[in-house]
Formats: structure tokens, sequence, C-alpha cells
């Protein structure tokens, strides 16, 4: 929180963040800060975010908050509401993974009632509905997402690992993690540093898909200004890609193995000198 106060980043809201979203703009150097599931540690997190005046937010695994003792209890949930500029999320009520399919109706079906619950609960102790999502394990398929769109929800949250911006999907909204080998402030430093491939259209799709031999492609905006370009694929690792003005892609198809894979693309821009990227999940049905 030291580093970002000292380089003046402009730490937002979730909500601010989507309306910068929905305006196709952010300011330089915009930051969102996100906790998910809930844990007791949460309030570790908070006395050091709150000595920065900073906003937050806390994805809440709903089973548990205020019934095991490792997570939070409504007394605690009422002592962040009251800093003010603390946000509430979703993130399942059982907190499984949501993103393989062998039935989509029972699938659907479990998603939706799953969600509901976990709703349920989360009006009961904190008074309202949540507008966000934070996928569980950051697993998620578009039925997910048509699910929440169904229900309300405004915006969904991913743990695809690169910047977020006006060229993520509003339901598959990239974070960063900070957690465990990627905690330390050297990690902190690198990602805070990237920026956000403008990728407007790509294949194969997010989601669920139906083959295990796939083209990858992408067509981003202010080609002239990338070079040396490669794309990450969970089960192959990175792979240089071609690139041919505004399209990137592999010149062969790449079966995969794996039923679930991130995908990312990633350029080194000349006119920032930074990396950009983009990364996104599919599921082989």
């Amino acid at each position: 929180m030291r580093y970002l106060k000292e380089n003046n980043f402009n730490v937002v809201s979730l909500s601010k963040f989507i309306e910068y979203y929905k305006k196709g703009y952010f300011p330089p150097k915009t930051v969102s800060i996100t906790i998910d599931d809930g844990y007791k540690s949460t309030m570790k997190a908070f006395k050091v975010i709150k000595k920065y005046n900073y906003p937050f937010t806390v994805f809440l695994y709903m089973e548990a908050i205020d019934r095991y003792p490792d997570f939070l209890t409504k007394k605690q949930l009422n002592e962040l509401k009251s800093y003010g500029k603390v946000e509430f999320g979703n993130h399942s009520y059982s907190h499984e993974h949501f993103a393989i399919v062998k039935n989509p109706k029972e699938f659907e079906k479990k998603f939706k009632e799953d969600t509901l619950k976990a709703e349920k609960k989360f009006i009961k102790l904190l008074g309202f509905k949540p507008k966000f999502y934070a996928y569980p394990y950051g697993d998620y398929n578009n039925l997910v997402v048509k699910i929440l769109k169904e229900l309300g929800y405004k915006a969904g949250f991913t743990q695809d690992p690169s910047s977020a911006g006006v060229y993520s999907n509003i339901f598959a909204i990239q974070r960063q993690p900070v957690v465990g080998h990627w905690g330390s402030l050297k990690h902190f430093k690198k990602i805070l540093n990237y920026e956000q491939l403008p990728v407007v259209e790509y294949k194969p799709e997010f989601g669920l898909i139906n083959t295990d031999n796939i083209n990858i492609f992408a067509k981003i905006k202010n080609w002239q200004n990338y070079i040396s370009c490669g794309v990450y694929i969970s089960e192959k690792g990175w792979l240089k890609l071609e690139k041919k003005d505004n399209i990137l892609f592999l010149i062969n198809k790449i079966k995969i193995n794996r039923q679930k894979n991130r995908i990312g693309f990633s350029c080194f821009n000349k006119q920032t000198k930074k990396w950009a990227t983009y990364f996104y999940m599919i599921v082989r049905e």
C-alpha cells in the first residue's frame, strides 16, 4: 500500500472501476484492490488499507462467512461496512469449481442454485444484493456468464493474470494475483508496470470449446507499436506468435489435452516501453 501511495497510483473502488470501463477510459495508473474468500485475515489487511484511506472489495465465500472459525463474522462485516469504503461481492456459496461441463442443463441448474443460495445469506448479513461476482478458483465459462447476466449481476472477475481495462469482457475482468510466491514487492512492482494489450478479437473465444485442436489468433489495435509477441497456453507454456499487420497468430493448430487452459497474449509496446498482456480461460467440452 505504501508503494501505491508513494508512486501516485489512482486506487479506486470496483464501482468506480466499472464506471471508467463503461466510459471507455481509465486514468493513468488506476488500480482496484480485491480480496477473495473473507478469511479473518481480511481484518489484518483492512488495518493496512484503512491507514492509506483506500477503497477495496471483499468477495465472500458465503457458506463459510459467519459460520467457520477462520472466516469473518457478522460483527466483523459490520466493522468493515462502517469504514464506508468497502464493497462486497459474491464468491459463491459452496466455493466449487464452475468451469467443466458434463451436462449443460444440470450445470446451469447447480450454478444458479448455488448463486441464489449465496445471495440469500449475503442479503441476510449485509442487507443488499451483490452486483459483482468473483469466480471461485478463477474458473468460469460462458454458461456461468449467461446465468450471472440473467440474475442481474453487473460484472464478473477472474483470476486470469493480466492487466484489466477497456478491452476486457465485463464478465471476464482480469485480476493480478498478489499471494504466495507472487506476493513479493518485486513481483508487485512488475505487474503494476504491465498494461493491457488492446485485443479487439480473438480465437478461440473464452469459455466452452468443442474441439481439442485449436487455431489461435488475436486482432489488436495500434499494431505498429507492438513487437516480440507470444502466446501462453497453460499446458504448453510460451510460444512465439507470427504477426501480420494487426493479426497475431500461430501458423499451425495446437492440440490440447487438458480440459481447462488459460491463454494469454503478450507483446512489448515500443512506445511505452512496457509489456502488454491479455489473458482468458477456455474449457474443452
